[in-house]
């Protein structure tokens, strides 16, 4: 669970933020956003809280990729929500946020994995496809070398086509 101003800075959060963070409390405390995201993804996640601002509807389940401490990235996926005070004005957002990178993995793998059967599954085809030219074109050559060797066996051995036919 986390809170943030309107900028993007940490108001609250709890021990899980941290971990996934790789930050101490103090650290984190009023740390903004970009701080722990590329710019791509920081603009992202602007647009995503810019939504939340302006229709005051909750996010569910955006994901982002963040830097940890460490340098390490992880892939979140979270759900957000204005906050307003008791007079009705936006002053943040509060969401939950749970790291998603072992999930990613697994799909990047699987997707990995299926693209591998796919070009597995094209060589088959193209393998059956020239096994079969193969064949019909030996069939061919067949009947043209049965062809020439009954040719062969009429011509005499001084007749000019015998060694075109050979």
């Amino acid at each position: 669970y986390y809170e943030v101003d309107l900028t993007g800075n940490f108001t609250f959060f709890n021990d899980s933020v941290c971990r996934m963070l790789g930050y101490t409390k103090d650290e984190l405390m009023g740390m903004n956003n970009r701080q722990y995201m590329d710019k791509e993804t920081a603009q992202k996640v602007y647009q995503a809280f810019n939504r939340i601002y302006t229709t005051g509807e909750s996010i569910k389940a955006f994901d982002y990729e963040i830097i940890r401490k460490d340098g390490t990235k992880r892939f979140l996926e979270s759900s957000a929500s204005l906050i307003r005070n008791a007079k009705g004005e936006r002053i943040g957002f509060r969401g939950v946020a749970r790291d998603i990178t072992e999930r990613k993995q697994a799909e990047e793998k699987m997707a990995a994995l299926q693209e591998q059967l796919r070009q597995s599954q094209k060589m088959e085809a193209i393998g059956r496809l020239a096994g079969g030219v193969a064949h019909d074109f030996n069939n061919l050559l067949t009947i043209i070398r049965g062809y020439s060797q009954l040719s062969l066996v009429e011509l005499k051995e001084s007749d000019p086509l015998k060694a075109h036919i050979e």
